[in-house]
């Protein structure tokens, strides 16, 4: 009984092992047969291995096998299992995907070209992809009604595609085997070679736009053009008078083969002699290596488009273009990324506007090969559109042609309904090219990259680079266009396509005007020091609404807003210890283009401000107030200690320190130095022999009409740091007066002005008088002439009378040598006659007592008397 369990031991795993030996052996046959391009031989192995047992291989062999020979339903079955293998690679997901897509489940194939996507995030055709069924609602509905589609009765139950129509002829490839004493069939479908057909047709009915054909006994194009292998896409001169064609590497009896051993595909031509065709030629591009194949010529005869996979690509096949130069076709063009992808681009055909359409599956599409067409710009091609159904659909839809007419045409597709595997479909277009052109509405130049959304089909176009988009406009409608650009205002214009015959053009211009993006731009600067000032809060209202901007200055002391259309700006600016400036009527209204608004602002100190002196030993930087070491970069006070001083170029804040402006001259010098200043760019702002440069160029405050200032004078120019600063108003009086004459008016206004722009300031106005009469007498006058002008502010201004103080310096204070019993002019006494302001306090931040009344200062400083009588 032992022997007898060893020997049924031994038997079992025998026969075991010769199940595996001949399982491997069957694998081994399958991808032979794949490697030979025999599919269908392939999938009766695996079929084999896979009713007798789980084979993972197998599985990813019959899957791959399925898909070549275009069984999407099988290939579907397969890649669900091959997906959950552990070691499934990216591109069985995408396939995966592809497949469902093809039997109508988008979500599903969503969902793995997701998968995919996350594996392999660069692979363009995969976010195509991803992304078809957000647009498959659109694709299924965007140009119902525009394609007219007609199943065509010269269909076999095989392969029939590629037709172009030659001498009132249909011609097209088939697989139909018709009169042929030996049966060859390729391994790859088991199905006959390909050849080429032509069937005569005569119109049989249809308007001038739709026409309906008959068509007569299919038999063989020409015996010349028919090999023992494929012969397909067939392409004809305008002039019918060369031929290009796809065919297996066969020529004059000869077959090539790759390094591998496939026949691979090339484009033969051949001229016409009389009623004949001339001897066949290998166009220069071909290669026994990869294939060229689908070749279609331009309406001039001079480009030959085509499909490749010859290295360098961007995937599969792709589409080249070679220039005819005399009799020779120059190197192949990669039409690049915009058309190619990692997918499949196939059958290109070139319309007579130049236009190409082609097959895709690595495109936005329904499923399988899509038909798309790409708009001529130039020597390129524009933005990529899919044609949507009725000339797509979740089936291959492919090798699509326009007749003369632009208007019939064929296609080919392997759609439900049909008689065979690929069948031939007629269509017309039911619709007119529209020309939309879009252009600047001051230049007239045409606007190229505009988008134009048609309001009937929500379909949008984009413009060419000679402003032109193309669109198919369905007869007897009018529909509205709407035109947009970045920077431009959209236009929207409508157009009719009713009563159109086949000879007209329908043409439809929009103007767009670019939009009014006004701004302003300006600097702030310090009339103390003539200097850019940092640290400024500027503040820009309208009169449009109520909305305000604010932004604070930085070292450049710059300001920049956009302002809206069609309103006047006011723009203000501020800092503690400075009088507000603002500039007002900024205005857009009215303006037929816009540009950069220019306002520059100068804030007057109301106080003393410190200014780093140089220490003649040390050379650093001293504040004159503090005594403490200032850092040259930050303006600000720093350690003590040597070890800490930073170096580089001197600076108080964020501005370059010790430069100061010379009131008389204008020019900029270095207080350390007495140099003319020379510093180097900041912010656009520097220094070069004593004058300021603003982006370059030079700049004068003086001579700039933009520059807004409070405009007043100051009355002594050696304030201490922390001290009022008064300034001069031009309020003078007759000889023992106190009315104020006319003239003052206008300073009065701007002191109005200045006090509303600085609310919480308090000032005090000061009134001084001449030397005549006597002191006691002089005191008083002074005193009622500045409370006349705090009456004026308080009843022409409205400004509160806790703001005001008046005080009157009586003749304490000359401005010259006009003192008691100095013979002088009237005009030198009238100098001394005059009124200043200067800041006390402020609102909040002082009780009224501790408002400070400044000492009188010698050295006082005015300007001529402005409108005095003599």
């Amino acid at each position: 009984m032992k022997l007898v369990r060893v020997l049924t031991t031994a038997f079992i795993l025998l026969l075991f092992a010769s199940a595996v030996s001949a399982q491997a052996g069957k694998l081994k046959r399958a991808r032979a047969a794949m490697e030979e391009l025999n599919y269908v031989g392939a999938i009766e192995i695996l079929n084999q291995i896979l009713q007798k047992k789980d084979n993972a291989e197998a599985k990813k062999l019959i899957a791959e096998s399925y898909r070549k020979v275009s069984d999407t339903e099988n290939a579907e079955y397969w890649y669900s299992q091959v997906v959950l293998l552990p070691d499934v690679e990216p591109v069985q997901k995408l396939y995966y995907g592809q497949m469902l897509q093809r039997n109508g489940k988008c979500e599903e194939a969503h969902t793995w070209y997701t998968s995919y996507l996350d594996d392999v995030p660069n692979d363009i055709r995969g976010q195509f992809l991803s992304k078809a069924c957000d647009y498959e609602s659109e694709l299924m509905t965007k140009n119902v009604g525009v394609y007219n589609v007609e199943h065509l009765g010269i269909n076999s139950n095989l392969d029939d595609f590629g037709p172009i129509v030659y001498d009132d002829k249909l011609i097209f490839s088939s697989e139909r085997d018709r009169g042929s004493a030996v049966k060859r069939l390729h391994c790859w479908t088991g199905n006959p070679f390909l050849e080429l057909y032509e069937a005569p047709r005569r119109i049989a009915s249809g308007e001038e736009a739709c026409k309906s054909f008959d068509y007569g006994r299919v038999d063989k194009f020409n015996a010349q053009f028919n090999s023992k292998f494929h012969d397909a896409a067939v392409a004809f001169s305008k002039d019918g008078e060369e031929m290009y064609f796809t065919r297996n590497n066969l020529l004059k009896g000869k077959t090539g083969r790759s390094n591998d051993g496939v026949v691979k595909l090339k484009v033969f031509s051949s001229k016409k002699k009389g009623n004949t065709w001339g001897p066949l030629e290998s166009l220069p591009f071909n290669s026994n290596e990869y294939s060229v194949a689908h070749p279609a010529l331009t309406n001039e005869g001079q480009r030959l488009y085509f499909s490749s996979d010859m290295p360098g690509g961007f995937g599969g096949m792709d589409l080249y273009y070679s220039e005819r130069t005399g009799d020779r076709w120059g190197a192949p063009i990669n039409l690049g990324p915009n058309i190619n992808t990692e997918g499949q681009e196939l059958f290109p055909h070139v319309k007579s506007d130049n236009s190409l359409y082609f097959a895709s599956d690595g495109h936005v599409g329904l499923g399988g090969l899509d038909i798309y067409m790409a708009p001529a710009d130039g020597m390129s091609f524009g933005a990529v559109t899919n044609l949507g159904y009725p000339i797509n659909t979740y089936s291959d839809d492919f090798g699509l042609i326009f007749e003369t007419d632009g208007r019939n045409g064929y296609f080919a597709s392997d759609r439900e309904g049909g008689l065979g595997r690929d069948d031939i479909y007629g269509f017309c277009k039911s619709a007119i090219p529209l020309e939309v052109l879009v252009y600047d509405a001051t230049s007239e130049d045409p606007l190229p990259g505009a988008t134009v959304v048609d309001d009937c089909t929500g379909q949008s176009f984009t413009t060419n680079s000679d402003g032109i988009a193309l669109i198919d406009m369905k007869l007897d409608m009018c529909c509205n266009y709407t035109a947009s650009l970045d920077t431009y205002q959209d236009d929207t214009q409508e157009k009719c396509s009713t009563n159109i015959t086949d000879e007209d053009k329908l043409r439809l211009e929009i103007p767009l005007r670019q939009v009014q993006q006004c701004d302003i731009e300006g600097i702030v600067f310090d009339d103390g020091t003539g200097l850019p000032l940092d640290g400024a809060l500027v503040t820009i209202s309208n009169d449009c609404n109520e909305e305000q901007q604010t932004m604070v200055t930085d070292e450049t002391g710059r300001y920049y807003f956009l302002l809206a259309e069609g309103c006047c700006y006011t723009v203000k600016t501020s800092k503690q210890d400075y009088f507000a400036a603002t500039a007002i009527d900024q205005c857009t209204k009215d303006l037929i283009e816009c540009y950069t608004l220019r306002a520059n602002l100068n804030l007057q100190p109301t106080t003393g401000v410190s200014i780093a002196e140089t220490d003649p030993v040390t050379g650093q930087q001293i504040d004159p107030v503090t005594g403490e070491t200032i850092d040259p970069l930050t303006g600000q006070p720093i350690d003590s200690d040597p070890s800490k001083t930073t170096t580089g170029q001197t600076q108080i804040g964020s501005q370059p320190t010790g430069i100061y402006r010379d009131a008389d001259s204008g020019l900029y010098y270095d207080a350390s130095t007495g140099q003319l200043a020379n510093v180097n760019e900041v912010g656009g702002i520097s220094y070069k022999d004593g004058v300021m440069y603003k982006d370059g160029q030079p700049y004068n405050i003086d001579d700039d009409p933009t520059y807004s200032s409070s405009g007043f004078t100051r009355v002594y120019e050696d304030v201490q740091p922390g001290e009022q600063i008064s300034y001069l108003l031009h309020v003078y009086y007759d000889f023992d007066k106190c009315n104020i004459r006319p003239e003052a008016r206008p300073d009065l206004e701007k002191l109005c002005q200045l006090l509303n722009d600085n609310p919480t300031y308090i000032i005090e106005i000061g009134a001084h008088t001449d030397s005549r009469g006597s002191k006691s007498y002089n005191q008083i006058l002074s005193e009622r002439r500045s409370n006349s002008v705090v009456k004026w502010l308080i009843k022409n201004c409205g400004i509160d009378p806790m703001r005001l103080y008046a005080r009157g310096y009586g003749e304490s204070e000359h401005v010259n040598g006009c003192t008691d019993r100095i013979p002088c002019s009237e005009l030198e006494h009238q100098l001394n006659r005059r009124t200043e302001f200067k800041v006390i306090g402020c609102l909040g931040c002082l009780s009224e007592e501790e408002a400070k009344l400044s000492r009188p200062k010698p050295n006082p400083r005015v300007d001529s008397c402005i409108g005095c009588p003599f």
